[in-house]
């Protein structure tokens, strides 16, 4: 029996002040990969404007994937988030606490 993974997992992916969506795998790694370039941007050790800008390109990024590709979740229902995106008002010093190893989504969960 092969495990080619073609079962679609579903994962609820929380952007902050924005709500809650229900994405599944391909959508997962594509969040996973923006995700990636965005620890490699934080870890470069730089902090001037155009790592913000970046920064900030790669967060609006994560937001139109998860907005565009998943479904969204009714306010009123609470589920908890597998990932959460953090809201585009995160400092880079905040950013550079979280983006960091793995990032927000262990790479190991969803390849």
């Amino acid at each position: 029996m092969s495990n080619n993974n073609n079962n679609k997992e579903r994962k609820i992916v929380r952007i902050l002040g924005y709500g809650q969506y229900v994405v599944d795998d391909n959508v997962m790694h594509e969040i996973n990969t923006v995700d990636n370039k965005i620890v490699k941007l934080l870890e470069s050790g730089e902090n001037d404007d155009s790592v913000r800008a970046e920064f900030e390109r790669h967060l609006k990024v994560l937001n139109i994937i998860v907005e565009e590709k998943g479904n969204a979740i009714e306010s009123k229902e609470i589920v908890q988030s597998d990932v959460v995106i953090p809201g585009q008002d995160i400092t880079l010093e905040e950013a550079k606490k979280l983006f960091k190893g793995e990032g927000i989504i262990k790479d190991s969960d969803y390849l």
